[in-house]
């Protein structure tokens, strides 16, 4: 009995320090995860931040050059035909414009979509591994594009605005 009983004791010394180094391996996962999941989201967060940037500047930019046009139209007096090339010209020049911002809209949606996917996969990580979101210290952000609501498919599958 009393060998029975050093042998049990033994186990459980076994078995405790088993458990304790698979919470440390487990801690360390979570803490390289949370890691991980930080620095994606800083990423998504700046690339949104430069697209934004650039969509402003883009639409400043195009603001200006049609007010210097209007300008240059009406103090030019040219012919009918003349004007009439020159702005086939400028609108040939505004539908490129338009279709670049249109395509810097369609990434940043894209970017977005993808930091959010990244975010519920993230949480539903969490929850299987049975870590309450609470813990983490901060609240992560979904990100929008213009107010609007990104569609729940694949981070490739946004739709671009219409």
């Amino acid at each position: 009995m009393d060998q029975e009983f050093k042998d049990l004791q033994w186990e459980h010394e076994v078995l405790e320090q088993r458990f304790e180094k698979m919470e440390n391996e487990r801690d360390e996962l979570y803490r390289k995860f949370v890691k991980a999941i930080h620095e994606v989201q800083q990423k998504s967060n700046f690339k949104n931040l430069l697209l934004e940037k650039k969509l402003g500047a883009l639409a400043d930019t195009l603001e200006k050059k049609e007010a210097q046009l209007n300008e240059v139209l009406s103090a030019s007096n040219l012919d009918p035909t003349a004007l009439t090339v020159v702005t086939r010209k400028l609108e040939d020049v505004l539908d490129s414009k338009n279709s670049a911002i249109k395509d810097l809209q369609y990434e940043l949606a894209r970017v977005c979509k993808a930091h959010n996917d990244l975010l519920r996969t993230y949480e539903s990580k969490l929850q299987t591994f049975g870590v309450p979101t609470e813990e983490l210290g901060f609240k992560p952000l979904e990100s929008t594009v213009g107010g609007q609501q990104l569609g729940q498919g694949s981070a490739g599958l946004v739709a671009a605005p219409t």
